[in-house]
């Protein structure tokens, strides 16, 4: 099923069904980026970011909470 068919299919929900499809879309949406995240710490993505913050600390660049 693709895009369009989705859209013509949610077309003809009710009002009640609609909002119930928003809430599960929104549910999966944050089940995907909960994965993404998981998945680019595993790969190392926030590595870098990671080391430049804590370099910054060491330097005194940072605000204690």
């Amino acid at each position: 099923m693709n895009i369009t068919e989705i859209t013509m299919a949610a077309d003809s929900l009710s009002f009640h069904d609609m909002n119930k499809l928003m809430e599960r879309l929104e549910e999966m949406r944050q089940e995907k980026w909960d994965q993404q995240i998981a998945q680019d710490w595993e790969n190392g993505r926030f590595d870098e970011a990671i080391a430049r913050a804590k370099k910054a600390c060491a330097e005194g660049r940072c605000t204690p909470l």
